[in-house]
């Protein structure tokens, strides 16, 4: 990786995490510690980042200092596993529709797939599949300040119309009986929606997300074919595949082994 390549990636990571640790540059960038170090210094001396003892962080800027709330969310640093996972499922020539939250947001600046096109309803993933030079549509609606993304009935009448390859989803909880825990009617709806509509469903959900309870839920009958991503097998079962520190199981698979009726 060369390295325009190398710094377009770390300004992408430094979108999603405050700071970033030289290890864990190494680690996602696939570079040697020396190699690294060696950017960090012709980008801090470009004005493109800060260093600290260890690491890096964006430069701030007027710009960079009106964080809103989802940007306070600081994606915990080992939602990269989740991020990663999802990110490999991705083929070229695909169309996918990646949602609103911030191990979503994760995922985009591990995506190497070519000739893709995203439709979101999320504003950062967005601007994040932007610097990736990645073609995506923004689906229309009233704000939502604390996930910055856009919801309500236009843009679930909107995503009406598309079919996609893949979609990943975020969620505000599953409850104990594996429901999808949406915050609202219309997260809800856009998750039902994704799952009718694409061949194959992702719902990426770290360990603080189980046991959780909501209003809004899909039902285990519609979401029985989804592909769970997380970074902890919360239930046990045969189904659980272990890839790259993650894990990934088929939702009705989990369901059996719990012995919840589909």
């Amino acid at each position: 990786m060369k390295f325009a390549a190398r710094k377009e990636k770390m300004l992408s990571l430094l979108d999603v995490y405050e700071t970033m640790t030289v290890q864990q540059l190494v680690d996602l960038l696939g570079a040697s510690p020396a190699t690294i170090r060696r950017d960090i210094v012709r980008m801090e001396e470009s004005g493109e980042l800060q260093r600290y003892w260890g690491g890096i962080r964006r430069k701030q800027t007027p710009e960079s200092r009106r964080k809103n709330s989802l940007q306070h969310q600081i994606s915990d640093i080992n939602h990269t596993v989740i991020a990663q996972i999802a990110a490999e499922q991705i083929q070229d020539n695909e169309l996918i529709f990646i949602g609103s939250g911030t191990t979503t947001l994760a995922m985009i600046p591990l995506i190497k797939n070519k000739n893709i096109h995203v439709i979101t309803n999320g504003i950062p993933q967005l601007e994040a599949l932007h610097r990736k030079n990645i073609q995506a549509l923004l689906l229309c609606g009233f704000f939502k300040e604390y996930s910055r993304s856009l919801v309500g009935k236009e843009t679930v009448q909107m995503l009406q119309s598309y079919r996609f390859d893949r979609a990943f989803l975020g969620v505000n909880g599953i409850d104990d009986q594996l429901s999808l825990l949406s915050a609202d009617e219309y997260e809800d709806s856009i998750k039902t929606l994704c799952i009718h509509h694409s061949k194959n469903t992702y719902v990426l959900a770290g360990k603080e997300k189980f046991h959780r309870t909501a209003y809004y839920a899909v039902s285990n009958k519609t979401a029985r074919d989804v592909m769970l991503i997380t970074n902890y097998p919360e239930y046990p079962s045969n189904d659980w595949v272990s890839i790259s520190g993650g894990y990934m199981g088929r939702l009705g698979s989990l369901l059996i082994d719990k012995m919840i009726e589909i």
